[in-house]
């Protein structure tokens, strides 16, 4: 599993930080279509957060596969920090889908903002030398 360890380490390196970059943008789109547009969510924004809550758990499950084979996160802390970013768009997903009064982006706003800050807080506490 040596020989594994620097694919997944690098392939978990860069899904982060293209996570992080995606995150953003949908953020960014986020606030352009509900703040100043004041548009709803539309199919195709709904299915980009559908592909990055997707980009999320690939990212996850490569995480769990390296602590499954025995290599540790700098800061435990970290695994927690993963954790709540690969939630927190489907936990906003939710709660947009269901609510009967709609939040509409409203909480896309909120998911991806706390999304991006969570990636951004687990790069920090991240891969160990």
């Amino acid at each position: 599993m040596n020989e594994l360890y620097p694919i997944l380490k690098e392939l978990h390196f860069l899904i982060s930080r293209a996570a992080l970059i995606v995150g953003l943008i949908m953020l960014i789109l986020a606030v352009y279509i509900g703040l100043i547009r004041h548009g709803d969510v539309t199919r195709a924004f709904r299915r980009g957060v559908y592909a990055v809550t997707a980009l999320m758990i690939v990212e996850s499950a490569i995480g769990l596969a390296m602590y499954a084979f025995g290599f540790r996160p700098h800061d435990e802390v970290h695994l927690i920090y993963g954790a709540g970013a690969m939630l927190a768009l489907p936990f906003f997903i939710f709660v947009e889908t269901t609510a009967k009064k709609r939040p509409a982006m409203g909480s896309y706003i909120w998911g991806f903002a706390l999304m991006a800050a969570i990636i951004l807080r687990a790069i920090m506490t991240g891969a160990a030398g």
